[in-house]
């Protein structure tokens, strides 16, 4: 359930409009033709994005191509937004796997394995400090 909640949250119109307000540069959608799937963090959430094959290697200068997907049931996601963000906009987390995923692009849609979308759960799990444990001695001990 953490996981649907952090990929819904993943809003494509409101990264964008941020996007927008921080940049100089225009938003005219991308076209990507094939490209790859990944776990990538923008704007403080974790989405499910796929990188356009003809991005150039990632520096600090070369803008980002990417398609945005938020996650609809289970292992399934919907296509959402595409969008070019600034490499400081973006943090790519992990690279899924070609044979991980099944992609019907003439729907807009993306199936993930299990394993993976367990992993995406992982990820978005809240991390939560353990307190120091106290030691209890047996009385016999003193």
């Amino acid at each position: 359930m953490a996981a649907h909640t952090a990929i819904n949250s993943c809003r494509p119109a409101a990264i964008m409009k941020a996007y927008e307000l921080s940049s100089n540069i225009s938003l005219i959608p991308p076209t990507i033709a094939k490209g790859k799937f990944a776990f990538a963090r923008i704007q403080g959430e974790i989405c499910l994005v796929q990188v356009s094959s003809l991005t150039p290697t990632q520096s600090a200068l070369t803008t980002v191509d990417v398609k945005i997907f938020r996650h609809e049931f289970i292992t399934i996601f919907r296509f959402s937004a595409t969008t070019t963000l600034h490499p400081s906009d973006i943090q790519f987390i992990e690279n899924i796997d070609d044979q991980l995923v099944y992609y019907e692009e003439e729907k807009g849609t993306v199936f993930l394995a299990r394993n993976v979308m367990e992993r995406l759960r992982q990820l978005t799990l809240p991390v939560f400090p353990q307190p120091p444990r106290r030691v209890v001695r047996p009385s016999s001990w003193r």
